[in-house]
């Protein structure tokens, strides 16, 4: 199966619904375990000792893992739509909101192909990665904007004990999976990698 070609319009709408919408798949801050304080003093999210290499492979694991169980051909989500794979240059923590002391964490988004069945898709993601430890924390359900195409999507958050997350869209005009890690407090986290 090959990914299909959008517009400029239609991808850069398609990127902005996974990311506006995946705020939507979340309990609130006060349920989230995502947004609890911890013993690091991070107000908002969980924090680890785990150094950045080892937490850079873990992303690229998850994000790997994602294309195989979802299928087709996947691409990175920036403007170029370039072909994914698993290449370690390029990554830098973002900061993690109200850490104090400062911490970072790995972020990422790709991009896959359209489904013929979301709920189906979705149902195998979500069995696989609970094998694995991770936790369905919130679903989201929508039809596609008729000015971007036809059809539907949902949107699932799934989270582990580690502090990973993966919010998932299974849609059949396209699909997608947004990665947050853990934070850490590994200088490394702010360093381009090679």
């Amino acid at each position: 199966m090959t990914f299909p070609r959008l517009t400029p319009v239609a991808a850069t709408v398609a990127v902005a619904l996974t990311l506006v919408l995946s705020g939507c798949t979340r309990t609130s801050e006060s349920e989230d375990p995502m947004f609890q304080s911890d013993n690091a003093g991070n107000d908002g999210a969980m924090s680890t000792s785990k150094p950045a290499p080892e937490l850079l492979q873990r992303m690229l694991d998850l994000n790997e893992e994602t294309t195989k169980v979802h299928g087709g051909n996947w691409t990175f989500s920036g403007p170029d739509r370039l072909p994914w794979e698993r290449d370690t240059t390029g990554y830098f923590g973002r900061v993690c909101p109200g850490s104090e002391p400062l911490s970072h964490r790995y972020t990422g988004m790709i991009m896959g192909p359209a489904v013929d069945d979301p709920e189906a898709a979705v149902s195998k993601y979500v069995s696989h990665f609970e094998k694995q430890g991770f936790t369905e924390v919130g679903r989201y359900n929508e039809d596609v904007p008729s000015d971007t195409g036809s059809g539907y999507y949902i949107i699932v958050t799934l989270e582990d004990a580690e502090g990973n997350a993966l919010i998932y869209q299974a849609g059949n005009h396209l699909s997608s999976l947004s990665y947050e890690g853990p934070c850490s407090e590994d200088p490394a986290m702010t360093i381009p990698t090679t």
